[in-house]
């Protein structure tokens, strides 16, 4: 079944009208008749079926029926130093099938961007959230994944201060230090994760995390690329949380 995006403020009554864009992309690219059954979400946890029941610059559509679905009772919090190229809409994608709840960017000492590419970031905002938007509805996700703004590294370790408990994967910490190792606490407060650059951190910003109560891990004995250790860690966290 297709899915489309609508506004979390949008009023849900018998009809409703779908977006200029989405229809546009319903109508041009899809060619979806009258009569086409599909689903709405608004990344806000409700789902919708509706019906196609009539074409124009606004689709109309017939709720048939609506959910809503629970978010995770343990949230998972992804902090991840800017990467090169097209990793970041990667990680962007797969973060958000994942079921993580908040995606934070930040710079590091070891970061690979130059100022000059650092200080473009933001005018990707528009992109990248199209990026997750369209991640929900390819999977089905009801939350869309909270994008949040470029921090520095010492901005980054100061969010979520409180009761969160906060791990730092560093690809220098001994092996004996890994998730195997770590108890897992599922509550409300949840679980903020960093990953670092291409470059790895240095151990000045490693001994900075640990000052401010941040758990330093391993992530075993492979060498993994950076965009390899996120998934492959965020994945295994939300499984030890009961999210997956």
């Amino acid at each position: 079944m297709r899915r489309f995006f609508i506004d979390p403020q949008t009023i849900i009554e018998d009809e409703i009208l779908l977006s200029e864009q989405e229809s546009h992309h319903l109508q041009r690219v899809l060619r979806l008749p009258i009569g086409t059954l599909l689903q709405l979400l608004d990344g806000q946890g409700n789902l919708h079926d509706a019906e196609i029941t009539a074409t124009g610059k606004r689709v109309t559509l017939r709720i048939l029926a609506s959910l809503h679905v629970q978010q995770d009772a343990t949230p998972l919090r992804v902090c991840q130093s800017v990467l090169k190229g097209q990793k970041m809409e990667l990680l962007l994608q797969k973060c958000t099938e994942l079921g993580v709840t908040e995606f934070t960017p930040f710079y590091s000492e070891r970061c690979q961007l130059k100022k000059k590419e650092l200080s473009k970031i933001t005018k990707k905002y528009d992109r990248w959230q199209r990026i997750i938007e369209e991640a929900c509805k390819q999977c089905g996700t009801p939350w869309a994944m909270t994008l949040n703004p470029l921090l520095s590294f010492e901005e980054m370790l100061q969010k979520n201060t409180g009761g969160v408990q906060k791990i730092l994967f560093w690809e220098e910490e001994g092996t004996e230090n890994s998730l195997h190792s770590l108890p897992i606490i599922k509550d409300s407060q949840g679980l903020q994760v960093v990953f670092g650059p291409e470059g790895g951190f240095p151990v000045e910003e490693v001994t900075a995390a640990k000052e401010v109560n941040f758990r330093v891990l391993s992530l075993g004995s492979r060498i993994l690329k950076a965009e390899t250790a996120n998934i492959a860690a965020v994945a295994i966290v939300q499984h030890l949380l009961g999210n997956m």
